[in-house]
C-alpha cells in the first residue's frame, strides 16, 4: 500500500537511484551516499512523482543567505516517511 508523501512532510532516505549517482564524479557520488538514513524534509514534488530532498545549511550574512549543500530528487521507494 503506498504511503501518502507530501511537500513538508520529513522523511528518511533509504537509498539512491542508479541515474543520480552514475555520471557523478566519485567524490560526489560519495557525498550523496552519506545522506543516507538521514531525514530531510520535502521541499517539492515534481511533476514525475518525484520527491526533492536538500541536504545542507544555510547561512545567514547580514542582510544575505547562503545555502551549501545538495538538493535532488528520488522516487518514492527512495523515501520513508519519519512519524512523529
Amino acid at each position: 500500500m503506498p504511503v501518502d508523501i507530501r511537500v513538508g512532510d520529513r522523511v528518511r532516505l533509504l537509498g539512491l537511484p542508479d541515474w543520480l549517482t552514475s555520471n557523478l564524479p566519485e567524490s560526489e557520488q560519495e557525498e550523496l551516499r552519506a545522506f543516507i538514513g538521514q531525514s530531510a524534509v520535502v521541499s517539492n514534488m515534481d511533476s514525475h512523482g518525484y520527491f526533492w530532498l536538500g541536504f545542507g545549511s544555510t547561512a545567514e550574512v547580514e542582510d544575505s543567505a547562503r545555502y551549501s549543500g545538495h538538493s535532488f530528487c528520488v522516487p518514492g521507494e527512495f523515501i520513508e516517511p519519519i512519524v512523529a
